[in-house]
């Protein structure tokens, strides 16, 4: 039998989260509900929303939450059933907001799975996950960022009955790495903000909510930047606005947004005058370049000399050069100190130090260079090819790695492992078994 979340009766949907509720702190299930919802069972007038004619039954216990579903009534069906699987935290999830609405609301009239065209004259089809009209307010709720799309947010927040929406989306949609976070974006433009649930299977009382925002920095990542996070239990709704604490989400959203500004305002500000100090040494070594070629120029015996001599002059003049090389990474040692920007010369060229035998040269000379943490040092082709301390480093890196194994965790399936008794003594063995047969042998200190 196929366990469904919902039922359609007289043209509305049912969802199961419907028979939830919280009473004094305590979340239940409703008995009239309950009992409303058996008796239409018992008389046929619940059916499956996919249109298959499936009557479908309440299963309903009292020890387990997750326990509730509709069932199909066997052998009701017309034709083939097309209804898809809801997730566990879908579901979970919507028992978890009811609650909340319930608790927070002190509405008689909230519904769950309302398609929009109940509220406005449009032939589109989204709903609402949840909806009072007595309270003017819809919540939308999404399991996975890539259901966010365009023109469902249009249809709902361009309803001409007043209502305003919440958008809640799952927690393990939120983070960025770096990236441009479109679907949640998308919210953000509607609400200012996105709302985060992270649930503890289906009980509110352990549920918690995150407010944040999405901004760019100045090193054009995009970040997640969190307004607030709480209990959903402790947040409350007043005047269809969330409030933290007692202090409503926009002003958590002003104060949030202020610090991030002024934090990229020091920022660029240091480096401002990070870059200043570079330009003044490079200035600074220019000009004792300058000193230098204007002394020789002063000394004509030298000059003499490197006309009769013109083998020693050149090589002389080769010195001089190497000389002035010197010099220059010399000056340029002290940039190799720190690893957040590129160290490049007045000609944009780039300037590596190899992690090994310390050369300093142009990117060109490098087999690899960068990273998070060394981004101006690298191995040169020399050591890459002939210096054995490139491969001991790569093989303590990889014992490092190995170093890192977790002895508890099985390396088959990922599970747990737990000591075991057998036969041949004592031993490790997988959770997961007998999908997993792995077993570790317990060897005697």
């Amino acid at each position: 039998m196929a366990q469904r979340t919902v039922a359609l009766c007289n043209g509305k949907y049912i969802g199961i989260e419907t028979i939830y509720t919280i009473i004094n702190g305590q979340q239940i299930n409703i008995p009239e509900k309950l009992k409303d919802l058996r008796e239409k069972s018992q008389e046929n007038e619940l059916y499956c929303p996919c249109g298959c004619g499936t009557n479908l039954i309440l299963v309903a216990g009292d020890k387990n939450l997750r326990e509730q579903h509709f069932r199909e009534k066997t052998g009701s069906g017309k034709y083939e059933c097309s209804m898809p699987t809801e997730g566990k935290t879908s579901v979970e999830s919507k028992i978890v907001l009811k609650c909340w609405l319930d608790d927070k609301l002190k509405a008689t009239d909230i519904e769950s799975r309302v398609p929009i065209d109940t509220v406005e004259d449009t032939k589109r089809k989204p709903e609402f996950t949840f909806l009072s009209k007595e309270k003017k307010l819809g919540l939308r709720y999404w399991r996975t960022r890539t259901n966010i799309v365009d023109d469902k947010l249009d249809v709902l927040t361009g309803n001409l009955s007043g209502i305003e929406t919440l958008y809640i989306v799952d927690s393990s949609n939120g983070g960025t790495n770096g990236q441009y976070p479109e679907a949640l974006m998308r919210l953000q433009e509607k609400q200012k903000y996105c709302l985060l649930l992270e649930i503890r299977e289906a009980d509110y009382l352990k549920a918690v909510i995150r407010a944040v925002f999405y901004e760019k920095n100045l090193d054009g990542l995009w970040k997640e930047i969190e307004i607030a996070s709480e209990k959903l239990a402790n947040v409350n709704i007043i005047d269809n606005h969330l409030c933290f604490d007692g202090v409503s989400i926009e002003s958590l959203l002003d104060i949030s947004k202020e610090k991030f500004e002024n934090e990229q305002k020091s920022e660029r500000e240091r480096r401002i005058e990070e870059e200043r100090v570079r330009e003044e040494r490079y200035k600074q070594m220019l000009a004792e370049q300058e000193r230098k070629r204007k002394e020789i120029e002063r000394q004509p015996e030298e000059n003499d000399k490197r006309i009769q001599q013109p083998k020693e002059e050149e090589e002389r003049q080769k010195e001089e050069k190497r000389k002035r090389e010197e010099d220059f990474k010399r000056n340029m040692e002290a940039n190799f100190s720190q690893q957040e920007t590129q160290v490049r010369d007045a000609e944009g060229n780039r300037w590596i130090k190899c992690e090994f035998c310390g050369k300093i040269a142009k990117e060109s000379y490098f087999t690899s260079y960068g990273g998070a943490g060394h981004i101006n040092l690298g191995t040169c082709q020399e050591c890459s090819y002939h210096n054995p301390a490139v491969k001991e480093k790569a093989a303590q890196d990889m014992s490092a790695i190995r170093k890192k194994y977790d002895p508890t965790i099985c390396p088959d399936c990922g599970g747990k492992l737990r000591e075991r008794s057998g036969p041949y003594g004592r031993f490790y063995g997988c959770t997961n078994y007998p999908k997993c047969r792995y077993s570790r042998p317990i060897r005697k200190q």
